[in-house]
């Protein structure tokens, strides 16, 4: 458990200009409050996912009920593709967070398993907060510093579900 920060990447399709540099897109009310000048873009033709290119999001407006992103490509498209994918990457500050692989669902209720003195590992039911890509923020359960599975935590929770049978 650390306090890390957590991201939310706000997903959207834009129009490329004929320079081949610049994507224009329309963002939604709540992803629009999220999207700041600066902020890093990865942008892709849906034809061809494998062909990133990295960008920044140059100018955020509203031209009446819309809000407009404007991003700049560091260098320009490859791809032929009129239209593009955009991944905007939003920072929420920093929060204690776990990694989302580490959480599982019992019940209906999310549970990390921890790290215990004795060297086993114990469920805990956490509370969760905002939920980003790679991190999610908790609020209650665990604390700063506590040692918490994330790679093999389903095969620790299945151990721990047959011992109790």
């Amino acid at each position: 458990m650390a306090i890390r920060p957590i991201q939310i990447w706000v997903r959207t399709a834009g129009a490329i200009r004929d320079d081949r540099k610049t994507i224009v897109a329309l963002l939604s009310a709540a992803d629009g409050a999220r999207v700041r000048s600066g902020q890093r873009v990865r942008a892709f033709s849906p034809r061809s996912v494998a062909r990133m290119n990295q960008g920044t999001v140059a100018h955020v407006s509203r031209q009446g009920q819309e809000i407009v992103a404007t991003v700049v490509l560091a260098g320009e498209a490859v791809d032929a593709s009129r239209y593009y994918v955009l991944e905007i990457v939003t920072e929420n500050g920093d929060f204690l967070s776990v990694p989302n692989e580490a959480i599982l669902e019992s019940g209906g209720r999310p549970v990390v398993y921890v790290r215990e003195a004795s060297g086993s590992y114990a469920p805990r039911d956490i509370t969760v907060g905002l939920r980003g890509e790679l991190f999610t923020q908790v609020l209650d359960g665990v604390t700063r510093g506590e040692q918490v599975v994330t790679i093999g935590s389903f095969f620790i929770d299945a151990e721990h579900r047959l011992k109790g049978f």
